[in-house]
């Protein structure tokens, strides 16, 4: 046993020592006799030099044949690798009758290789050698071609060993082949066909495009042709076209393009894929995650520059992973919500993946090497930017579809806005002869009872005509109030005042307002007030006035006989914040209104009606008007009708109240004679003359001593020669205006710190009471003055100044 070990071990080692000897000295190879499928790598031995020290002559000594490794059918791959490699093959040409020389060329195709060394020996010596790879320049090359052929002629009985060096800072791959001069031509035909067809349809999509981007302005076409041009720079840079016909003497052009190619190629497919599927608004989250990933693309982008080809190279192999792998996920996410773009989208980028993954495949030897798995990425990446071109088409398509769904719509809606325009001049013309006729009615009225007045022989008559006229006015002022209410709320300026007003007082104006009209249709006016409502109350008691008297009017001019009821309630009394809510409602027996009509009564113009035979009367924005009020109070209006029957409107308003106590004493004091024990001065600071009398003419029915001025600067005057108690200031006036003149009063000396200063103006907008009050006067009246209230603010302002000056 121990000898038959002995035996077995001795027979192991000499066949080691013969298959280190065979790998060592191959038989030489009959060129002629290669298999028509020019694979060769199966004939070449391989040597790693790790330290890139070997050179040709050490080979040729002989020392190194025994480290040798036997070749492979499998294409030689050794990735990322410092170290360089020798190939060497033993090739002899038998002797045949007839055949007397052959050219064969050696190919490696693979066009990255740093450095390319080819050396033909010959009986030990060296009878041909090139230096070239893609670190040298183009010329180095023996043959015109993107990747490396080496021409090697054979005399017939001639034996000759082929040595290449190889060495790259890109991916070592070494597939070898071996052609007839014949076959290698055939063979470049239909891959020069298909690389032209390839840089062909590049070519004619960027030009489509960039047409289509100059006619639409859109930045998808922007960034689907950088994607394009990314492309077509990375296939010029990797197939060997680049540097064979547009940088053969730049040799560094290759190390710098593939990196930024690569990175190009992610961050412009991803901006065009979150363009085209809108990502910002279907998934902001992905939206954000491609965001990051374009600006680590720009980031690698910059910094493949400064750091080594090798590393940059293998950072950008996983980045392209990760990119690939977000691009898939966002196109199978957005197919499934059947979005037709993604899924065309999805198409392409699986078409481009396939063609990567079969080169890949092929390159590793998993599939077999013919012309489709040679340019699958070529195809896939054809047949992708193809597709990406569609989607473009059809996006362009959705777009115009859109651009003319929209044209259509506004076309549509400017037709609309045509004829409201239309409807809005007609209005506006039918408004403005409402507004004539309305407007002069009542002052017909006024003026004609004024003539008769002047020319009335007895003091009843006279009477009758002056109360006509009161009560035309008052209608004229009426109208009046509600064109400036609108236009205020139209313009959003209207603002409302917080102050005390009487409940009771309001329905006595209205009372006298009315009551003409209501007895001349013969309709009974009756008003009601419960027990419960405190008679003071605080709010905007021009406003609540105006919503009053315009729902009065409008119950009056469409009842034709029978009665209005007036109702005045409150309800969620509250005496700790001392709020409430008002209820007033108005029933009448008038015509009524139509349901189908009801939503429509609060619109402006409802009622204006041009023809000759005007059935009502009034400028049609009166319920609009009141509508508009209660909403700036927080309030409500409901209506309740019946055609023939009559209407009901039921107002409710929060506001605050004032106890009867409290009311009672400020009563009292408002109404008891002034402190001062001579009569009261009053400056009347107005320059109409008309207006002047008619001022002059209340205060005196109270005893007041009045002085008059015609403008500011006569004003200042004045009070330096009387000592006035009180001021009423006009506003517009020539030469100095009220809010310049109050100003100066206050700033005059410690006298008149509390001269009281009321506003008399016919400026009648919600602001110019704020505007008063900022300009240092007391109160405002609004022209025409009620004279009652102009004492009531009187006697209230100079008591309240006495008090302030005793202390």
């Amino acid at each position: 046993m121990g000898y038959f070990a002995k035996s077995n071990l001795v027979f192991m080692l000499l066949l080691l020592l013969t298959t280190r000897i065979s790998a060592a000295a191959p038989q030489a190879v009959p060129i002629n006799r290669i298999a028509a499928d020019h694979s060769a790598n199966q004939y070449f031995n391989y040597l790693e030099d790790e330290n890139a020290s070997l050179t040709i002559d050490d080979l040729l000594q002989g020392s190194y044949q025994d480290m040798f490794a036997s070749g492979a059918a499998e294409v030689l791959n050794k990735g990322f690798s410092q170290s360089a490699f020798w190939l060497h093959s033993r090739f002899s040409f038998p002797e045949q009758p007839d055949i007397y020389h052959i050219t064969r060329y050696v190919s490696l195709e693979y066009s990255l290789l740093d450095s390319v060394d080819f050396y033909v020996i010959e009986n030990g010596e060296v009878t041909g050698k090139w230096l070239t790879g893609d670190s040298r320049p183009f010329n180095t090359r023996p043959v015109d071609y993107s990747r490396f052929l080496f021409p090697v002629e054979f005399n017939r009985g001639d034996i000759k060993d082929i040595y290449i060096r190889v060495q790259s800072t890109s991916l070592l791959r070494m597939p070898v082949t071996i052609w007839t001069p014949s076959e290698f031509h055939d063979a470049q035909r239909p891959k020069l066909l298909l690389d032209g067809l390839y840089f062909g349809i590049l070519l004619l999509m960027l030009c489509y495009n960039l047409f289509l981007y100059a006619t639409a302005r859109d930045a998808s076409y922007l960034y689907y042709i950088a994607y394009i041009l990314s492309i077509a720079a990375f296939q010029l840079a990797m197939s060997g076209y680049g540097f064979e016909y547009l940088w053969p003497n730049t040799p560094q052009v290759n190390e710098f393009l593939i990196p930024l190619s690569i990175c190009a190629i992610s961050i412009f497919v991803l901006a065009f894929g979150q363009r085209i599927l809108d990502l910002r608004k279907q998934s902001p989250l992905l939206y954000f995650i491609v965001n990051i990933i374009i600006v680590l693309e720009i980031a690698g982008a910059i910094t493949s520059l400064l750091l080594p080809y090798a590393v940059v190279i293998q950072t950008l192999i996983v980045f392209t992973v990760i990119v690939a792998a977000v691009k898939l996920y966002i196109s199978i996410q957005q197919s499934l919500r059947r979005i037709h773009t993604a899924q065309l989208f999805l198409f392409a980028w699986f078409t481009f993946l396939c063609g990567a993954m079969a080169l890949a495949a092929t390159s590793m030897g998993w599939l077999p090497v013919n012309f489709l798995t040679t340019n699958s990425f070529i195809i896939g990446s054809a047949v992708e930017v193809i597709v990406l071109s569609f989607i473009l088409a059809e996006r362009s398509h959705q777009i115009n579809k859109a651009k003319a769904f929209a044209e259509k719509q506004a076309k549509d809606a400017l037709q609309l806005m045509n004829d409201s325009l239309r409807e809005t001049n007609r209005t506006k013309d039918e408004f403005l002869a409402t507004i004539s006729h309305e407007l002069r009615t009542p002052m017909n009225g006024v003026l004609g009872c004024l003539q008769h007045a002047s020319q009335c022989p007895d003091q009843s008559s006279l009477d009758t005509y002056l109360n006509h006229a009161d009560r035309s006015a008052r209608h004229m002022m009426l109208l009046i109030d509600s064109l400036l209410t609108y236009t205020e709320l139209q313009s959003g300026n209207l603002q409302l005042q917080q102050e005390p007003f009487r409940i009771g007082e309001m329905l006595d104006k209205a009372r006298l307002l009315f009551a003409d009209t209501c007895a001349k249709k013969e309709i009974r006016l009756r008003m009601s007030l419960d027990s419960v409502t405190p008679h003071t109350l605080f709010g905007d008691s021009y406003r609540v006035g105006q919503i009053f008297n315009n729902l009065i009017d409008n119950a009056i001019k469409f009842t034709h006989r029978g009665e209005i009821l007036i109702e005045i309630t409150c309800a969620a009394i509250d005496h700790e914040s001392q709020s409430l809510k008002l209820i007033f409602s108005i029933s009448d027996t008038g015509i009524g209104i139509e349901p189908e009509k009801q939503s429509q009564i609060f619109e402006s113009f409802r009622q204006a009606d041009a023809t000759n035979n005007r059935g009502y009367g009034g400028l049609g924005i009166g319920l609009s008007v009141v509508k508009a009020l209660l909403d700036k109070m927080d309030g409500t209006i409901e209506c309740r009708s019946n055609p023939g029957q009559g209407s009901r409107f039921e107002v409710t308003f929060p506001c605050l109240f004032q106890n009867q106590d409290l009311t009672s004493r400020i009563d009292e004091q408002a109404h008891q004679p002034s402190r001062h024990a001579a009569p009261l001065q009053v400056l009347v600071v107005e320059d109409n003359p008309v207006n002047q009398l008619v001022i002059k003419s209340l205060l005196t029915r109270h005893g007041y001593t009045i002085v008059t001025a015609s403008n500011g600067a006569q004003a200042l005057l004045e009070l330096e020669q009387y000592a006035i108690d009180v001021v009423l200031m006009d506003c517009q006036m020539p030469i100095m205006d009220g809010f310049e003149t109050t100003e100066k009063i206050r700033n005059m000396d410690h006298r008149h710190a509390h001269l009281p200063i009321i506003a008399v103006t016919a400026n009648g907008m919600s602001d110019d009471r704020h505007r008063c009050i900022q300009a240092g006067m007391n109160d405002y009246l609004c022209k025409p003055i009620d004279a009652q209230v102009l004492h009531r603010k009187i006697v209230y302002w100079t008591n309240n100044a006495a008090r302030q000056k005793t202390g």
